[in-house]
């Protein structure tokens, strides 16, 4: 897999702390980190950001 920040190599990691964990993506380059949450989130985002404006209503 290719990191999409830097276009480094991405390896499948498994990360925890004391309550939490959890496998993801992390680029073995820039340390960039990718899993579910991160995904669906940039997706969620960017679909807002390329949603139709609303239109406003200007007072005269």
């Amino acid at each position: 897999m290719e990191c999409p920040r830097c276009q480094g190599l991405m390896m499948f990691e498994r990360f925890s702390d004391f309550f939490v964990s959890f496998h993801a993506w992390k680029c073995i380059n820039c340390g960039a980190i990718l899993d579910r949450t991160i995904n669906n989130n940039r997706r969620r985002s960017l679909a807002l950001v390329n949603a139709e404006p609303v239109p406003t209503v200007t007072a005269r």
